[in-house]
């Protein structure tokens, strides 16, 4: 697909359309940072993305549940446009902008977006359980997730020495422990029969694990074998399978793992501390 001249983007028909015949998002992408006028907003959202970035692959997974359509822009965080403040006061992505009543919304933060596609598409599948207390357990679960396994997972990446990296892994460890006592009944979701707001939470940094283990030679999945199991189902969703977008001609895990080598800075392999 390619961006239409001037950005002069064309939404797709019904926005919360559950069809099965289209694709899960329609991409608007562009290849060079030439990002000419700023996109004139209309009441259909627009996501501003980027393929790398854990914290988008949240909201495209959570679209991807509900099998719902969205205008997406391309940033390329190196360059991004003048007016991108406009778009996400942070200058970061995930981004989500759009007209509504008349005025225009600006929405960020990855963990505020997974709920506001559940509660935009109203089409698709409930991404949280019917269940009040289940609720509030995926709340749990996703502050727990993301206030202590997201940082830890990027501190053994940037974890070249073993002083660095050793702590870092024992709480990673732990905290899958604690993670795998919370799922719920037999799958294969991570609350049971259905996809929930736990599962694209969590998805983003298990599913690039392999990141960990090109960059510093352990296995972040090994001893816990329900979300090793967990991931194994996950990950070969033509759903989720379909929000894999690396550059074209590139697979998926070789292109993530070079885009983070300015983080790892060099490898390093800490294979005995499974030993």
């Amino acid at each position: 697909p390619h961006c239409a001249p001037h950005w002069a983007l064309t939404p797709p028909r019904h926005h919360r359309s559950t069809s099965v015949n289209r694709p899960y998002i329609e991409h608007i992408g562009m290849a060079l940072p030439e990002y000419g006028e700023k996109p004139q907003l209309t009441s259909e959202p627009l996501l501003c993305w980027n393929w790398l970035c854990p914290y988008v692959h949240r909201v495209t997974l959570a679209l991807a549940h509900k099998k719902a359509h969205i205008a997406e822009l391309n940033i390329q965080l190196p360059h991004k446009p003048t007016w991108f403040a406009e778009f996400s006061p942070l200058g970061k992505v995930p981004a989500v902008t759009y007209l509504e009543d008349g005025e225009q919304a600006v929405l960020y933060e990855s963990m505020a977006l997974m709920d506001w596609v559940n509660n935009y598409y109203t089409d698709g599948p409930s991404l949280l359980p019917s269940s009040a207390a289940k609720t509030c357990l995926v709340r749990i679960i996703s502050s727990r997730f993301d206030s202590i396994a997201v940082p830890t997972w990027y501190k053994m990446l940037r974890g070249v020495k073993e002083e660095d990296f050793s702590p870092s892994f024992k709480t990673w460890h732990a905290e899958l422990t604690w993670l795998e006592g919370q799922m719920q009944g037999t799958g294969p979701y991570f609350m049971g029969a259905a996809p929930t707001l736990v599962d694209t939470c969590i998805a983003p940094w298990l599913l690039r694990v392999f990141v960990i283990q090109h960059w510093r030679g352990v296995d972040l999945l090994a001893g816990h074998a329900k979300l090793q199991a967990w991931v194994n189902f996950y990950k070969a969703l033509p759903e989720v399978a379909a929000t894999y977008r690396p550059p074209a001609g590139e697979p998926w895990e070789g292109a993530m793992s070079k885009v983070f080598a300015p983080i790892a800075i060099e490898s390093s392999n800490f294979s005995k501390m499974q030993a």
